[in-house]
């Protein structure tokens, strides 16, 4: 892996750079401590990719939250209208939490039968990481997740005046080449600067999960009281799924209008719903809303280990900061270990 160094006030014109790779998206503030993910095609200065997180993360970049899969009138045959198709799209300033969640995304989706509505966008996506500073939401060291040495293209660490670049991919490589003016050797006190970061950082983390055997632990605590304590505080809003990067559920159907146009539409769900789980018949498998809430904790913490042999929790804080009725998934396996 090539390491470079780039002067902090040339981010505007490497942002400006990164447009000839497609549309570039970036976090924006849009109130007081409140970021979105948007297009940035006007000023670059807009970009913030200093914010620790973004409401709705980078799923909606690859999966929009609706979108037509086929389309047609009766009694012909359906095309794909390319709905979700974004084209070549570059996303700035993600986290290295956000890198491993991208990274369960294609797990999940390219796996076995690749998703080709996923497929199709994610091929076409340029990465540009950028180093964060923890607040008191974030456990992504406790989750392994807190650096990354893969999954970008490149990688931006923020020191004094400065910016250590990764470069992670042939693609990285080329916005190297096609900017020369803009980076540079990295030299010796970099790298001691990185070193004493990393330390710092490390440092700086609050939060923390103890996820030693909670596979197994889960296991043993199927029928604990807690699942029912938090299935009355939990309100099965969704908003924790929406939030998460690496939440996945959707849900496909049929819309026929009065003058025979039909779509096939696919939208995005979450297992907290009540309806999520009714089958043919009128069945609901988790009728009950603390079957729910536990159905989703053991999901990331359980089942996605026992498949992929990692969690699918990454440790970003947005499901801590987005609840409404303030749950904690710290807190909520702090209960199961009986810690509190």
């Amino acid at each position: 892996m090539q390491t470079l160094r780039m002067n902090s006030a040339l981010l505007p014109e490497l942002l400006e750079a990164l447009k000839e790779w497609g549309r570039v998206w970036a976090p924006v503030e849009r109130a007081p401590d409140v970021f979105s993910l948007e297009v940035i095609d006007d000023d670059v200065r807009r970009a913030r990719p200093e914010a620790l997180r973004t409401i709705v993360p980078f799923k909606k970049l690859l999966l929009k939250p609706r979108f037509t899969m086929l389309s047609g009138r009766t009694g012909e045959a359906p095309t794909d209208p390319l709905d979700n198709d974004a084209g070549a799209q570059v996303l700035f300033g993600v986290h290295a939490c956000d890198v491993h969640a991208l990274k369960i995304l294609d797990l999940l989706y390219l796996t076995d039968y690749a998703d080709p509505y996923y497929q199709r966008n994610r091929e076409q996506l340029v990465v540009i990481g950028y180093g964060c500073w923890p607040d008191e939401h974030c456990f992504c060291e406790s989750m392994d997740t807190s650096s990354v040495d893969d999954g970008f293209d490149l990688f931006l660490t923020p020191l004094e005046g400065r910016f250590l670049v990764a470069v992670g991919t042939s693609v990285g490589d080329d916005i190297v080449r096609a900017n020369p003016n803009l980076f540079e050797a990295a030299t010796r006190q970099d790298t001691r600067d990185y070193l004493r970061r990393l330390r710092e950082r490390e440092e700086a983390f609050s939060l923390e999960i103890d996820v030693t055997d909670l596979p197994y632990v889960l296991e043993l605590k199927k029928d604990d009281p807690v699942w029912d304590e938090l299935g009355k505080k939990c309100l099965c809003c969704g908003s924790c799924s929406m939030v998460c990067p690496t939440c996945s559920c959707f849900n496909v159907m049929d819309e026929v209008g009065p003058g025979g146009d039909s779509s096939r539409v696919r939208i995005w769900d979450a297992c907290l719903y009540r309806d999520y789980a009714v089958v043919a018949g009128g069945h609901n498998f988790r009728a009950d809303r603390a079957d729910r809430v536990r159905q989703r904790y053991y999901h990331k913490q359980e089942a996605f280990v026992r498949e992929f042999g990692m969690p699918s929790c990454v440790g970003c804080g947005r499901c801590i900061e987005n609840c409404p009725t303030g749950i904690n998934v710290v807190e909520v396996f702090q209960y199961v270990r009986g810690e509190l």
